[in-house]
């Protein structure tokens, strides 16, 4: 099922590599302005990452830069934020924001032991993908509290070749395609995004 989402939404993704004092103190400055803060990872053909996710309550704040000097202070990277309403801007943004294509879905009926067979079968998956499609796939990942599995993706990787200021490649999207026929989500959701990585 597609959907369409018209509301202000905005949610950011940092690194949760660095050591349990520092998430700490992370966690208790972002609760100021995000919400639902998360533990989850980030899966690319070469491997996983720690990273914590969590939505941004604040219509209008400086998110952006006090993520930036986070991740700077800590050496928390990746760290992005993304919008998905395309008509809003977060008033204190310096940064460059570009629009990327998003597909996001769902898997109920998770636990953690289920989710760990899948993350390995999903992580096989794309590596074939990278090694037959040359198609980069990076995938956020966290498991809700309802036992279902959340995922999202974003087309923001530029080709080797290109020299331009656009991310994305164009053959994403039907790698996508293939990824949601082969996961058999219960619900997905495609859009794009102004996405900003910090």
């Amino acid at each position: 099922m597609e959907q369409k989402i018209n509301d202000l939404q905005m949610y950011a993704l940092i690194d949760a590599s660095a050591a349990p004092e520092v998430l700490e103190t992370v966690k208790k400055v972002i609760a100021t302005y995000g919400r639902r803060i998360r533990n989850g990872f980030v899966v690319t053909p070469h491997g996983e990452d720690n990273v914590i996710f969590f939505e941004v309550k604040k219509k209008e704040c400086p998110i952006v830069e006090i993520l930036s000097s986070l991740a700077g202070k800590y050496g928390l990277y990746p760290a992005y934020v993304i919008q998905e309403n395309k008509d809003h801007l977060p008033k204190y943004a310096k940064n460059i924001w570009y629009m990327v294509d998003e597909v996001k879905f769902e898997i109920p009926d998770m636990d953690a032991e289920k989710l760990e067979a899948w993350k390995a079968t999903y992580r096989q998956r794309l590596k074939e993908i990278y090694r037959d499609d040359s198609v980069f796939v990076k995938s956020f990942v966290y498991l809700g509290k309802s036992g279902t599995v959340h995922v999202m993706s974003f087309n923001s990787e530029r080709s080797p070749k290109y020299r331009g200021t656009e991310l994305g490649v164009p053959e994403w999207n039907d790698t996508m395609e293939g990824i949601i026929r082969w996961a058999g989500p219960s619900e997905v959701t495609k859009m794009s995004v102004r996405y900003t990585n910090l």
